[in-house]
């Protein structure tokens, strides 16, 4: 009987930490964090032993482009000028 009782409180405790640990990496302080990254670098270094390699993505290839045409000068009026109707007035 004791033992359940103590296997329901580390089972309880285990989940609350989950919970906890779930909404914490879900902030923006812990894409940041140091405890992340040596996270990441420990699985990336231990995943080889289980056949998980990491592939690094592919470079984009090079583009060459020219600029365009000079665009159009936008139509403008002095001040003693009155400016051209709206669409569908005058």
């Amino acid at each position: 009987m004791i033992a359940a009782i103590v296997l329901a409180a580390i089972l309880a405790v285990l989940v609350l930490c989950f919970i906890a640990f779930y909404r914490y990496s879900r902030t923006p302080e812990w894409g940041d964090s140091d405890v992340r990254k040596a996270a990441l670098e420990l699985l990336m270094s231990i995943g080889p032993l289980w056949g998980m390699h990491f592939k690094a993505p592919r470079p984009e290839l090079p583009t060459a482009a020219t600029p365009g045409p000079e665009p159009e000068p936008l139509p403008t009026w002095g001040d003693d000028e009155e400016p051209p109707p709206a669409l569908g007035q005058g």
